[in-house]
């Protein structure tokens, strides 16, 4: 048996030893051949032969050229199909990242071996290398993993919420929101159900503490169905830490708090973020632009943003659609200008509402020189 792994990133090295350890003779491509020990490595343009099965990595469309062979499926859907374990699906819009380490460390507290999976670090393919069946899975999944998913592997699924995203690679809205939505049809058994609703019917009174959470309700809904007492819950979330770069406070300088939110890429993680924040806000946004409107953006603005600092490729969409904006060279400048206009006791918050790849190689590396440039900020005189 021959398989081709489309892409060799992390979750594409996860499943080429995946395959490898099952017996198939695999092929891969990728834009910078490197190499892997049992596995042919290829330009990404090469001709390729006949195989019997194509992995795809996440990121890698449906329609990539190679992806014309045979069976077609992705990292995630080839790890779910050997694995054996009690799983919990998490995807999302905004909020899959913090929920799935929030879900798996209110596990640990309580006892119970959970791991974390999926876009949080190590990919469902190279666990599946060598699973601990003891463990239940809280698995991030991405719309892209979902595509091409059809494995009952589940246990629980967790839609945190879906707004308009990625629109650059589905033809409309609609069809990004199906895409999630195939969450619910990769579960073993069971019925759907709005946390919501449900917490106000059996823990209304619990319910009304975390209701100005949507991730808590989520987490707290899943924790009672795996029969996890709602003071375990209490503790876990007073000793969990939130992941770097979402609404992470770098520093506050002369009055001035400054916020790392790198991971808003679209609209409204960028809403989520300033629902949090007392106003007044200086909002450095932009980047590479997701096929979103920014026009959403105006009338939430007015009550909390006294001024936008607009950076990468949307800048001028972002001139053109929304009031007191300054446009700027780079996220340095931006930096500065945010801070030269500051007063004590705003907040300057890095939500781009964009994706990085304009000027970074991931919304990591842009957090990380926001944090650099912040840290370098001298005290006003």
């Amino acid at each position: 048996m021959k398989a081709l792994v489309i892409g060799l990133g992390i979750s594409g090295r996860g499943a080429a030893k995946l395959l490898l350890k099952n017996g198939y003779d695999v092929i891969a491509v990728d834009q910078k051949p490197q190499e892997m020990e049992g596995v042919k490595v290829l330009p990404e343009s090469a001709e390729i032969e006949e195989v019997d099965l194509t992995i795809l990595s996440p990121g890698i469309s449906k329609d990539h050229p190679q992806a014309k062979v045979r069976e077609v499926i992705g990292e995630a859907e080839l790890a779910m199909r050997m694995l054996k374990n009690r799983a919990i699906g998490i995807t999302g819009t905004n909020g899959k990242t913090t929920l799935t380490l929030l879900l798996t460390h209110i596990l640990k507290h309580a006892g119970i071996k959970a791991r974390a999976l999926g876009n949080v670090g190590t990919s469902i393919a190279e666990y599946a290398c060598n699973p601990d069946p003891d463990e239940l899975l809280v698995i991030e999944l991405s719309s892209y993993q979902l595509e091409t998913m059809t494995t009952r592997g589940f246990d629980y699924g967790i839609i945190t919420n879906i707004s308009p995203d990625h629109l650059d690679r589905y033809d409309s809205f609609d069809d990004y929101k199906k895409t999630k939505y195939r969450l619910r049809d990769l579960i073993k058994e069971g019925t759907i159900f709005d946390e919501d609703s449900y917490l106000q019917l059996t823990e209304n009174e619990r319910y009304w503490q975390i209701q100005c959470d949507y991730l808590l309700r989520a987490a707290w809904a899943t924790s009672q169905k795996l029969g996890i007492s709602w003071e375990i819950f209490l503790e876990g979330i007073k000793t969990f830490q939130r992941p770097p770069h979402r609404m992470e406070r770098v520093r506050v300088l002369n009055g001035i708090t400054f916020i790392n939110d790198s991971k808003g890429t679209n609209t409204q993680a960028v809403l989520y973020g300033l629902s949090q924040l007392k106003g007044p806000v200086l909002l450095i946004a932009g980047g590479k632009g997701k096929g979103e409107t920014f026009e959403k953006w105006k009338e939430p603005f007015q009550e909390k943003v006294r001024k936008v600092f607009a950076i990468g490729e949307t800048a001028a969409e972002l001139k053109e659609k929304l009031e007191n904006v300054t446009v700027c060279n780079s996220l340095k400048e931006a930096v500065d200008e945010a801070y030269r206009a500051s007063e004590k006791g705003e907040t300057i918050l890095l939500s781009p509402g964009a994706a990085s790849f304009d000027q970074f190689q991931s919304y990591e590396e842009r957090g990380k020189k926001f944090k650099e440039y912040v840290k370098k900020l001298k005290e006003k005189p």
